[in-house]
């Protein structure tokens, strides 16, 4: 139904009658609605030009718009629990290494059908790989999740192994969910495509991407998971609202523990 057209006369009374029952945010909404040929267009638009300038310094940028449901560090032994559910770092990370993963934390942003679905990247970074994991499509709210229990790892999802222009690694997880089944990326149109089967892709050279870049989009709310180093610091709490763009992570990895 996302994808159905409307005729532009309906657009404006239907999308501001269903953003404002979304509680979809006015402010990042670009443009006149009636540009939104369908309602896929309008929960994936981008940000208005010149909204959200980025902040100095070298803080990591939130990669969405939505809610910390969790932030949690890898154990010794390589597994990680977050809301309560153990998860293996091969299962959390398929083909990250576990020696640079020491020390990691993951920090898990809920994306609720109301909040703008576009992703951004955290810091400057390069791609190196993707993996493609195919699973359900069970919810990922964090109210619902424990109905399920283990969705981060069973759930479509796509995993992006980077590199920090630091030379940090970090990783990023992008996981589907009830009525999400599109995940696209600028850089590669056909990652997330149909027919989505498991996989792994290899960008050599490595795809460059600016800190704050826009970097694509979910189809309906979903989750991502950021595993960064475990020096840097959450600068806000479990529960509370992130914003693309702004100031997720700060200090530096030279830092100690």
């Amino acid at each position: 139904m996302g994808r159905w057209p409307l005729p532009k006369f309906l657009r404006r009374p239907v999308w501001g009658w269903l953003g404002q029952r979304l509680g979809m945010d006015p402010k990042t909404i670009p443009g006149d609605l009636r540009d939104y040929k369908n309602f896929l267009a309008l929960f994936t638009r981008a940000l208005p030009e010149g909204t959200r300038p980025l902040p100095s310094g070298s803080a990591w940028l939130s990669p969405a718009d939505g809610r910390i449901a969790a932030c949690c560090r890898v154990s010794p032994e390589g597994t990680w629990l977050i809301k309560g559910t153990p998860y293996t770092t091969a299962e959390l990370v398929p083909g990250g290494d576990v020696r640079l993963l020491a020390g990691y934390q993951a920090i898990q942003i809920y994306l609720a059908p109301h909040n703008y679905h576009r992703y951004h990247a955290p810091c400057e970074l390069e791609i190196l790989e993707a993996v493609t994991e195919p699973g359900d499509l069970q919810p990922v709210d964090p109210k619902l999740v424990r109905r399920a229990l283990r969705v981060l790892a069973t759930n479509k999802r796509i995993l992006l192994h980077c590199r920090a222009n630091d030379g940090t690694p970090l990783s990023l997880l992008y996981v589907g969910a009830l009525n999400v089944g599109g995940m696209k990326f600028h850089h590669d149109a056909t990652l997330g495509a149909k027919p989505f089967l498991k996989g792994r892709r290899v960008y050599d050279p490595p795809i460059q991407i600016e800190r704050g870049a826009d970097m694509g989009m979910f189809e309906f709310g979903s989750t991502i998971v950021v595993f960064a180093p475990g020096q840097r610091h959450l600068a806000m709490g479990i529960g509370e609202v992130c914003m693309a763009r702004e100031t997720l992570l700060t200090g530096d990895v030279s830092e100690q523990n």
